[in-house]
């Protein structure tokens, strides 16, 4: 059985608005994470070549975060519409109730929540888990993409570079280190060499090639002497962090055998913003109901109000919960249970008692 007539007309309405202010949060958002990214790469800490990478990355981790916010209100602007244009009040009158209303929102957000189950359980982690090691390589590439032909430059490791040419493939030409340490100087000079990731070992390397290396003291005439014909010279330790190990990143399995309070609390948060689609779905009618001569985003200003304290108070639970100042078995379902009756209560308030339908 296909849909009604109304009920494609109030799915459409809902759709344009919801898109619209999706497409809105998702600018604000890539915004403020492109401007982080430019900084990072102004100063040297990523290449630039990866922003744009990691701006799509971020924005399919946090989607699964902003499209319950952006539904709600979405809908609620479509609704208040439809009240200042008294659409609503046209229905009423034509005996349409509650339900056929609610059946127009629903047609939207039970496809929602389960578009927003995958993003939080499944593809958000691992879009986080791949940002993370894209990342953790752009910052190890950066170090080294500050060589330039004919400049010393520390590389780390206490180890100072010299090359004279750099090809067009991004190999070395003319190259000379110097390493100072508590034994003395060690000195390399090779003919050619690249840059590698745990090439020999666990780290980054600058392989060298046909070449000689040097090692002694300043000032005394004991040297010793090798010629090589490849030689790995460790200019930076592994990453501390182990991209993806944030919990954040993390696949629902991994957090289930983790069992601690932390993971539980991070697959609460995450099975909780499905909910709260429908919960704010089902309060999203009585917070448009308005009269026609109100203000336009008079409603919209106290639909971000409520969301932004179910949003929050959400993600202070679960802090609690991660912190071991809430047991586990309690966890965040409160909040929806809370959130839910108001709902209630606001659905038995203003249409209970103040829609009117016309007689069958």
């Amino acid at each position: 059985m296909g849909l009604s007539r109304l009920t494609r007309y109030l799915l459409r309405e809902v759709l344009l608005a919801w898109l619209a202010v999706t497409v809105v949060l998702v600018v604000v958002l890539l915004t403020n994470r492109l401007v982080q990214f430019m900084a990072d790469a102004a100063s040297g800490d990523i290449p630039a070549n990866v922003i744009f990478t990691l701006l799509g990355l971020k924005a399919a981790a946090n989607l699964g975060v902003v499209l319950p916010g952006s539904f709600f209100l979405g809908v609620v602007l479509a609704l208040g519409r439809l009240y200042r244009d008294s659409e609503m009040t046209a229905m009423a009158g034509c005996g349409i109730g509650p339900g056929r209303i609610f059946r127009g929102i629903f047609a939207v957000a039970v496809p929602l929540t389960v578009l927003v189950a995958m993003l939080t359980l499944s593809l958000g982690p691992a879009a986080e888990r791949e940002a993370d090691r894209v990342l953790a390589n752009a910052q190890q590439q950066a170090r080294f993409a500050g060589v330039q032909p004919g400049r010393f430059i520390e590389l780390g490791e206490g180890t100072t570079v010299y090359i004279a040419r750099v090809t067009d493939d991004g190999g070395l030409r003319g190259i000379f280190a110097e390493r100072t340490g508590p034994d003395g100087d060690q000195i390399w000079v090779a003919e050619r060499g690249r840059r590698a990731i745990d090439a020999m070992g666990q780290g980054e390397f600058l392989i060298l090639e046909d070449g000689w290396r040097y090692e002694g003291e300043p000032g005394r005439a004991a040297w010793r002497l090798m010629q090589y014909a490849e030689h790995g010279v460790r200019i930076a330790e592994p990453a501390p962090v182990e991209p993806g190990a944030g919990l954040d990143a993390q696949p629902p399995g991994r957090l289930l055998a983790d069992g601690g309070d932390g993971a539980m609390a991070e697959l609460q948060l995450r099975l909780s913003l499905p909910v709260m689609v429908l919960v704010l779905a089902l309060g999203s009618l009585p917070l448009a109901s308005t009269d026609p001569r109100s203000g336009r985003y008079g409603r919209v200003v106290v639909a971000v109000l409520l969301f932004m304290i179910y949003f929050n108070l959400l993600y202070t639970v679960a802090d609690w919960v991660a912190n071991g100042a809430l047991p586990v078995w309690i966890g965040v379902g409160w909040v929806h249970g809370i959130a839910l009756l108001v709902v209630l209560l606001a659905l038995w308030r203003r249409l209970g008692m103040g829609w009117r339908r016309s007689p069958a």
